[in-house]
């Protein structure tokens, strides 16, 4: 079985890991230099495009090198490496499944927008503008990660898998804190309107 190759070898788990980590943060900037460079003709986003407050301030100012990310590449990377040498493969299967699958679900986000800014860049198949508040950025990642939590639980559920089961808990994890980040700047917002 294929997972189980990669659950065998700490190489090359965490050089997949990294692989989609980095693409992650290629797309996340790709992205925002879509809606810089004419998308926000159609959308605005206050708050700026990113979701992730450690990564704001690259992606707003579109740096390609950002040492925030360098610095959790490293460290997710080197905490995959202690866990499996603690031979502890369940633990190591769990986590590793927190990280992959919550960036398979961030990727298919990425490529849902980068669709719509592809087609939103010529206002093709669109008019009008949306403005979205960053709590409703946030209210809206939360569902849409709570849904893909759901999915791997079912996965999970028929098959027993310990890295879907990390996927369910990553994406969980991610979802109830866009939804906590949300409800703070929802009330923020209320209160900061006449």
């Amino acid at each position: 079985m294929l997972l189980n190759s990669f659950l065998n070898n700490v190489w090359l788990a965490t050089g997949l890991w990294a692989i989609f980590y980095l693409i992650d943060y290629v797309l996340t900037l790709k992205a925002a230099r879509m809606y810089h460079a004419g998308v926000s003709k159609h959308f605005t986003f206050a708050g700026g495009y990113e979701l992730n407050p450690v990564f704001k301030e690259d992606i707003a100012g579109l740096r390609r090198f950002s040492f925030r990310f360098w610095l959790l590449l490293f460290f997710f990377g080197g905490l995959l490496l202690i866990l499996h040498s603690l031979d502890v493969p369940e633990l190591f299967a769990f986590v590793w499944g927190t990280l992959v699958c919550t960036q398979m679900a961030i990727h298919l986000r990425h490529i849902r927008n980068l669709t719509i800014f592809h087609y939103a860049r010529d206002s093709n198949g669109m008019s009008g503008r949306i403005e979205y508040e960053h709590w409703l950025s946030l209210r809206l990642s939360s569902i849409e990660l709570f849904s893909f939590s759901v999915l791997f639980l079912f996965l999970f559920l028929l098959w027993g898998n310990l890295f879907i089961l990390g996927g369910a808990v990553g994406c969980l994890s991610l979802a109830l804190r866009h939804l906590l980040d949300s409800t703070k700047e929802r009330k923020t917002f209320l209160q900061s309107k006449p």
